[in-house]
């Protein structure tokens, strides 16, 4: 698999915006406390590879705390955290026997439900644990190819550019059945001018077509999320998780009521996924 280069670099029209941006992003990066935190189940593997990606980020940054969660698995996730976990004092994680299944291919119901609960977790860890700190980047580290780090870099300097911005969220690719084409993956999540944009009620499908350049202006949204999302830290604890509807969409819609302020989804913010992940 390989995802095309324009799916990945910007556009020859955006090329010295895109650059202006994400050199601020490193400027800001290389001074920041950045506290990550996510979600993992039997994904060993690709785990193992996205913790690999986050060491890369990590080389730069001025300080950074890791907290995963986990439960109930079948494979060696929970070694790889404890691997991970005993090399860098940095990171921690939670392993919870729930006797849970893994409702993969569910929406809203029991799936989202229980994610709400992990994922409020997370925030309790941050409360408790990095609350000085700058940014909270949220990341579901079962994703299939990882993240674009300069896309990454873009998004910081876009969030500190937009001072209407409490966070930004990433434009998950997924290669499509027929070979060499490629769609956009988590519509779930991703509403656009309303929480009702929802695929799910048969007029939110569009999404799965639409990929905005990589460059191209950050858009306001109601929700995204694509598998990565960056926020200010009092923002992001200022948030509610409800599992209502994707997780994701009543957590950002109550940060905007608290905020005033919006969320915006990059393009430049690049993960690459696989149906039903």
């Amino acid at each position: 698999m390989k995802v095309p280069d324009h799916l990945l670099y910007p556009l020859e029209v955006f090329a010295k915006d895109f650059k202006a941006t994400y050199d601020r992003g490193v400027d800001v990066w290389r001074d920041s406390d950045v506290a990550f935190v996510g979600l993992a189940r039997n994904c060993g593997s690709r785990l193992a590879d996205n913790l690999s990606r986050l060491l890369l980020l990590c080389e730069s940054v001025k300080s950074w705390r890791l907290h995963v969660r986990t439960n109930d698995n079948s494979d060696d996730t929970a070694d790889v955290l404890e691997r991970f976990c005993g090399e860098f004092s940095q990171a921690s994680y939670d392993n919870q026997t729930l006797g849970r299944q893994q409702f993969s291919a569910e929406f809203a119901g029991p799936r989202t439900l229980a994610l709400a609960e992990y994922r409020q977790a997370c925030q309790w860890w941050v409360l408790d644990n990095a609350l000085r700190s700058d940014f909270v980047v949220v990341i579901d580290f079962d994703m299939r190819g990882g993240w674009s780090h300069a896309g990454m870099m873009h998004g910081i300097g876009a969030l500190l550019a937009n001072h209407n911005a409490y966070g930004m969220a990433s434009v998950s690719l997924m290669e499509y059945q027929v070979p060499g084409q490629w769609m956009h993956y988590d519509c779930w999540a991703a509403r656009l001018n309303s929480s009702f944009d929802d695929y799910t009620a048969g007029i939110g499908g569009w999404k799965h077509l639409w990929l905005p350049p990589v460059g191209s202006p950050p858009i306001p949204v109601v929700s995204a999320f694509g598998g990565m999302a960056i926020y200010e830290t009092g923002a992001y604890l200022a948030g509610t998780y409800d599992g209502r509807d994707c997780e994701h969409v009543p957590f950002h819609e109550s940060i905007a009521a608290a905020t005033g302020k919006s969320l915006f989804l990059d393009p430049a913010m690049r993960t690459v996924m696989q149906w039903l992940e």
